[in-house]
């Protein structure tokens, strides 16, 4: 991302409320393809994320021809954010996730997920009717990135309070250093819609596949971690690629924790090609590393 980084010329991903499900109401994009109308690409974000981190990959994929859905968790971005903690219980969130996947599916329906999001897609994917032919999990790992503890046992409003520093720690671990400055303060700027009740909602009630269910997942599956990503680092994305009965582990040079953001060009390319039918590899937990 070069350091000329204007906002204004950015593709915005921003949706319409649709009640999912009922009294669940979620900011939702969806476009429909023309060249491959029938393929649908579905972009699930992380905890504290939003649909417009997807925009470099949509505009790529909208241009491509191929369909295209995006959504805010509850809590997050434009989506409704009521404050009942059991909202963001785990079971809910994945129960969204299914609904979004039958509205929307096509004849073939791949899923691009970026960490939180990845832990909710899975469960989703072990647990859904609709057939999903291929993932791309971003920024993710075998385990779930946080557990409840330090400061998040604190009330909601003394989080609220200390938000300069929790986003200080979160700029440290989540950016590569080359990262232009204006993109991040960007980021930043958007992430301040979703309340910190929420984040500590979905942490308390997170709950990662296990490795054995993970095992009966039966698709291609692309995993890709950022080198210098202190949040979900390289390591635990290697196991969950181990994990899985069909994936391939790539490792992105010069990257952080928001991949699809410091690396587009690469997530795109690597998307696209996980998109060609037969094009996706089955080998298990190969590994590699792009420039």
């Amino acid at each position: 991302m070069p350091d000329t980084f204007d906002p204004t010329l950015l593709p915005r991903v921003q949706g319409q409320p649709v009640e999912i499900r009922p009294g669940r109401w979620l900011s939702i994009s969806h476009q429909p393809g023309h060249a491959h109308a029938d393929t649908v690409v579905f972009f699930a974000h992380g905890g504290g994320g939003n649909q417009d981190q997807w925009r470099e990959q949509w505009r790529a994929l909208g241009q491509a021809g191929y369909s295209l859905v995006a959504w805010d968790l509850l809590g997050h971005g434009r989506s409704a954010k009521p404050r009942q903690r059991q909202a963001y219980a785990w079971d809910e969130l994945v129960s969204d996730q299914r609904a979004v996947l039958a509205r929307f599916a096509g004849q073939r329906n791949i899923i691009a997920a970026h960490s939180f999001g990845t832990g909710l897609t899975l469960s989703a994917v072990l647990e859904s009717p609709v057939a999903v032919e291929a993932l791309l999990l971003l920024g993710t790992t075998l385990n779930r990135p946080l557990k409840p503890g330090g400061l998040l046992r604190l009330p909601a409003w003394a989080l609220e309070l200390l938000r300069p520093v929790l986003s200080k720690g979160f700029r440290q671990r989540a950016w590569d250093t080359n990262a232009a400055p204006a993109l991040i303060a960007y980021e930043e700027s958007l992430t301040r819609h979703n309340p910190l009740y929420v984040f500590k909602g979905l942490i308390d009630g997170a709950r990662w596949p296990s490795a054995a269910q993970l095992a009966s997942l039966e698709l291609p599956v692309q995993v890709l971690a950022g080198r210098s990503d202190g949040l979900t680092p390289v390591a635990g994305g290697e196991a969950l690629a181990q994990a899985l009965p069909h994936a391939q582990f790539r490792v992105l040079e010069q990257c952080g924790h928001q991949l699809m953001l410091e690396r587009a060009e690469v997530v795109n390319e690597i998307l696209l090609a996980l998109l060609v039918p037969g094009k996706s590899s089955t080998g298990q937990g190969r590994s590699s590393v792009t420039a």
